[in-house]
Order: structure tokens, then C-alpha cells, then sequence
């Protein structure tokens, strides 16, 4: 397809004595209209009859997605509980030198894995905050991650694309930019206790970490 292909906005003029020019703009937002007015089409699909052993299954289905939905809402009021409790268990552990994971939580005839992930979300704002707050073990903590990248004005200028070619072993600065993220240490879900409560808490007010899963 080349650029010939498509209708320029000029041609939407409307020759005679009322003639008018429609933009793009305007046959968007007409369309827009059109869409947001339609109204949903009724299923008019006719029901057909089954045999006995097929509508068992198809009566045991409805069923079954009826105890699924009532399942996952009971799943959903309870794990806020069990979590808040598992977590307060592992801190308090944590910080009394006994770090673990996961741990089962229960009784011998009715218990779940609670299991923690070293997994942490953090804006790259907050970085240098969080470093302060670890002190002399942030390197160890909190690694760095460079990433080189080909600045997007290399893409749209051609005197930049010339230059690309011919110059890029002398000027990389000129058309690559390095960005910086940060992850966790693999230990990081440990070591973190060694700074004490008030730093852990602290760091909770920046860095979150992934939901625990229970199993």
C-alpha cells in the first residue's frame, strides 16, 4: 500500500453551491457517536434439544460454574485473614533470626502453604530514598540493571540515519542513551530484617512486595 492508497482530506470537499469540507477530526468523532449509540444485538440463536446423557453434562456444568463463582468469592474473603497473619508470623520470626519462606499454617487435618516470593515493585524515583535507608549494604541489596538503548530521533531523522552509519564508532554517545533500573539482591527477603524494624518499615512505605500465595 503506498501513500496513494489513502484518501487525502482535501477530497472530502463536496462540490456545488453548499459545498463544505469534512475533516478527519470529524468523521471520527461521527463515528464515535454512531458506536457509542448502537445498541447490543440480541442473541437470536434457537435452542436445540440434546440427548438425556448430554444434558446431565450440561446441567452438571451450569452447576459447577455456580459453585465456582460462590468458591471464589469465598476464597477472596478469606485469604485477607490468613495472609495479614501469615506475614505478621514471618516478620516477628524474621527479625528473632528465624527467616523462612513459607510456612504451613493450621492444623494436622486442615491446613495451607503460605509462601512468600522475593519479588519487589519500586519506582526508580524512590532509589536513591531506599538506598539511604539500607546504608552501607544498599549495593549488596539493591542491584543496578544498564540498559543502551537507540535514542528514537535516530529513527525519524534521516541526517541522523546518514550520520548512524557513518559515524557511529566515534559518536555512540550521540545516538545511544543508557537507562538504569534496579531489582533486588536474591536474598534480599532476608537480609532486609538485619536492618532492624524501623528501616523495615520504612522501606514497607516504598517498596512493596509480591502478594503471598496460599496452597
Amino acid at each position: 500500500m503506498t501513500t496513494e492508497d489513502f484518501i487525502k482530506e482535501d477530497e472530502f470537499k463536496v462540490k456545488g453551491d453548499n459545498a463544505m469540507t469534512t475533516s478527519f477530526d470529524d468523521l471520527i468523532g461521527s463515528n464515535a457517536k454512531t458506536k457509542e449509540k448502537a445498541k447490543p444485538k440480541k442473541s437470536n440463536a434457537v435452542i436445540l434439544p440434546v440427548p438425556e446423557n448430554v444434558q446431565v453434562e450440561i446441567d452438571s456444568l451450569i452447576s459447577a460454574k455456580k459453585a465456582k463463582k460462590v468458591a471464589e468469592s469465598n476464597i477472596k474473603k478469606a485469604e485477607p485473614t490468613i495472609i495479614d497473619f501469615g506475614l505478621k508470623l514471618k516478620d516477628d520470626k524474621a527479625f528473632s533470626g528465624n527467616f523462612k519462606k513459607s510456612y504451613k499454617l493450621g492444623t494436622d487435618e486442615s491446613n495451607v502453604n503460605f509462601v512468600t516470593a522475593n519479588k519487589w515493585s519500586f519506582s526508580e524515583d524512590d532509589v536513591d530514598d531506599i538506598k539511604d535507608i539500607i546504608g552501607e549494604k544498599a549495593d549488596d541489596l539493591i542491584i543496578e540493571h544498564k540498559e543502551v538503548k537507540l535514542k528514537a530521533e535516530v529513527f525519524s531523522n534521516d541526517e541522523l540515519k546518514k550520520k548512524f552509519v557513518e559515524m557511529v564508532g566515534r559518536d555512540f554517545p550521540e545516538f545511544f542513551e543508557t537507562v538504569v533500573s534496579h531489582s533486588v539482591s536474591e536474598d534480599f527477603d532476608e537480609k532486609v530484617y538485619d536492618l532492624g524494624k524501623d528501616a523495615y518499615e520504612d522501606l514497607k512505605l516504598l517498596m512493596k512486595q509480591s502478594k503471598p500465595s496460599l496452597r
